[in-house]
């Protein structure tokens, strides 16, 4: 007898990052409560993005709390401190010892499915074995960062062992999972490829909550904008994104006083990227505002007249779909893309704006300027196309309830499995 589908099941989330750090799956976690479900999440103390452990939190708990119908056991940690890769490197492998040792101890109970929040680092993958075993239930890997092309294009890790490691690990978590979930299509070969063998992995994106657009712009709180033509990007400001490719763009559009990049981010480069905007004599057309919570993005978005997406020009990389650009075709605004690959792709899939590979200044400085000499209807036009494709392939309840169904299918397979037995 198959289950009623209106079931409600009982799901165990084991990430490194929940709420109250600013991250998209918190809106998982509150969605599938929203339907009905339990929501367990085991997790770490909050210390991203600053790396000090919020002054709501501490080693003294709170160890259990619940957050919007969520319940969340959280585990002891390293912080991940500033710039030190030392540090990070301890906060990753502190988590995975900790919260595996919490998953041993706390999670008593039987849940219909666990799912593992993999942006890096993919040591998360071990608690989440630990609990798959503790919880007698299937594990759901959803791969967001791979591993170890992710480190070695990112410039993190550089040392040909390390690597070897980082694809050691990887390994071992892909073998432990279940459902390998990811967030590109492109990823398909590569997990298989670390994994050592044919895996399935189906594709589970990243999505876009369409009522955070509604956001009011809030002139007290929010920094005005300059007038001209807006090339805005939130986001990360790290090496990953390639600001040297968008400085030497914006050098090369200097005279264009009408064109106006305006960086909303903070990173392990904003302080260089400030350096040489002053360096390169940008001052007048290149902003770098500095972070702002994730909730006020659209209001960024609404005044901008286009949406800047920049990746390095590395494999791993073109393989990336991230989750910025969900946000930028929800926003309804034109978007340049400087990545090569998928990125580059679903832009012009799309009839969003315009792609060029990434590292490319001149082409990236032409596809702006084009598009700041482009017709104000003709850019609303790209900005509707954008929103259509994002509630097309994007849809965060279309999404939610996929994942639902996936959880189900793999419990209705475990049941029938037992019968058989």
């Amino acid at each position: 007898m198959g289950f009623p589908a209106e079931e409600k099941l009982k799901i165990l989330i084991v990430s490194q990052y929940f709420w109250p750090e600013d991250i998209r799956l918190n809106e998982l976690a509150v969605g599938l409560v929203e339907r009905g479900h339990a929501v367990t999440v085991l997790t770490g103390l909050p210390n991203y993005p600053k790396g000090k452990i919020f002054p709501t939190h501490g080693f003294k708990g709170p160890w259990t709390e619940m957050h919007k119908g969520v319940r969340i056991l959280r585990a002891p940690l390293v912080p991940r401190g500033q710039k030190s890769k030392i540090r990070l490197v301890l906060n990753y492998f502190s988590f995975a010892f900790a919260a595996s040792l919490v998953a041993l101890v706390r999670v008593r109970e039987r849940y219909d499915a666990v799912f593992v929040y993999e942006i890096s680092p993919v040591t998360v993958g071990f608690p989440g074995i630990v609990a798959k075993w503790k919880a007698r239930a299937p594990m759901f890997l959803w791969v967001l960062d791979l591993w170890p092309a992710s480190l070695s294009a990112s410039g993190m890790v550089k040392s040909p062992f390390a690597n070897k490691v980082a694809g050691w690990l990887a390994r071992m978590v892909y073998a432990g999972s279940d459902v390998i979930l990811a967030t590109s299509q492109g990823f398909d070969e590569p997990i298989c490829r670390v994994a050592g063998k044919r895996r399935e992995v189906r594709w589970f994106p990243q999505w876009e909550d369409l009522r955070k657009d509604t956001t009011p712009i809030d002139p007290v709180n929010l920094p005005s904008l300059p007038e001209g033509f807006k090339v805005v990007f939130t986001g990360n400001v790290g090496s990953s994104q390639d600001f040297e490719t968008v400085l030497a763009a914006a050098s090369l559009l200097k005279e264009r006083k009408d064109i106006q990049f305006v960086i909303v981010g903070d990173g392990h480069k904003l302080d260089w990227v400030r350096q040489e905007t002053v360096r390169r004599g940008l001052d007048g057309t290149f902003h770098c505002l500095g972070r702002f919570p994730s909730t006020v993005m659209p209001a960024f978005y609404r005044q901008a007249d286009a949406l800047l997406i920049s990746l390095r020009d590395e494999p791993a990389f073109a393989l990336t779909v991230p989750a910025k650009l969900q946000s930028y075709l929800a926003a309804g605004k034109p978007i340049i893309s400087s990545v090569s690959g998928d990125v580059k792709r679903i832009v012009g899939e799309s009839g969003a704006g315009i792609g060029v590979d990434a590292g490319s200044p001149g082409e990236l400085a032409a596809a702006i300027e084009k598009l700041a000499d482009t017709s104000l209807d003709a850019r609303a036009e790209m900005g509707r196309r954008g929103r259509a494709y994002m509630e097309k392939c994007y849809n965060m309840d279309t999404l939610f309830d996929q994942l639902v169904e996936w959880f189900r299918q793999e419990k209705r397979k475990r049941a029938g499995s037992q019968r058989a037995d």
